[in-house]
């Protein structure tokens, strides 16, 4: 079976469970908004916080300004402010993820997102973009990078976290509990080589690539959650991975 056999075939599976309410990512941040910041043994979560720190280590964010694409509620601004940037900026597609966010920085720069535009932010602001588990919530990544492009400096980095396009493909899925309701966030599969490619065009390289795999250093994560099915399932699939690209 090839990878878009497999791709079809999982998502065709998790829209015709009658266990899942899926949601746009607009739709299901602005429910998960009240609750996100608490999440506990969240293994996503948790060993996003740890990729991103060991990318961001080998780049210098003092005096630089830092654009977080799908800020959420600020969950990472501790970890880049400690770094002394010049500013952070943030955008996000659910209000009330940055209503958390302004709740924690009532001074923050942060926007609205609608149909990938930044039309808020002229041409060559940034120095670094910071995007983690955004990526496979939208569609069209092309524009998206355009976007990116056009608002970034010509000497540049972007850092990118996210679900593992591999798990996606075998028909893993994002979801956090709502009440006693499980809610699917959408999700798209996009290769980690075609965010490469697309980013090549842009003049950026690889510098760095991190990725996680399903093993015996996170069953814990699974035996909490009464979960062990799953993790035998998707047991050595990379589940996060994390990209340092630069120009």
């Amino acid at each position: 079976m090839n990878i878009l056999k497999k791709i079809k075939k999982s998502i065709d599976h998790f829209h015709n469970s009658k266990n899942n309410i899926i949601k746009s990512p607009e739709n299901a941040y602005n429910i998960w908004a009240k609750n996100y910041d608490n999440e506990k043994d969240n293994l996503i979560l948790h060993y996003d916080n740890i990729i991103l720190k060991e990318l961001i280590s080998k780049i210098h964010l003092k005096n630089k300004i830092i654009f977080d694409y799908g800020c959420g509620t600020g969950r990472n601004w501790p970890l880049l402010l400690d770094k002394n940037p010049t500013k952070v900026i943030g955008c996000d597609i659910s209000q009330k993820m940055l209503h958390k966010l302004k709740e924690k920085y009532p001074n923050a720069e942060v926007y609205k997102s609608k149909d990938l535009k930044l039309s808020f932010l002229p041409n060559t602001t940034c120095d670094i973009i910071i995007s983690t588990l955004v990526i496979a919530h939208i569609t069209d990544i092309q524009k998206m990078f355009s976007e990116w492009e056009r608002i970034m400096k010509y000497k540049s980095d972007i850092i990118i976290t996210d679900f593992h396009p591999e798990l996606l493909a075998k028909g893993g899925v994002r979801t956090f509990k709502n009440g006693g309701e499980v809610i699917t966030v959408e999700n798209y599969y996009h290769s980690i080589k075609t965010i490469e490619e697309i980013l090549l065009h842009f003049k950026f390289k690889v510098l760095n690539l991190v990725e996680k795999k399903i093993d015996e250093n996170v069953k814990h994560f699974y035996e909490k959650q009464n979960a062990l099915h799953v993790y035998e399932n998707f047991y050595n699939t990379p589940f996060i991975y994390g990209i340092h690209l630069s120009r």
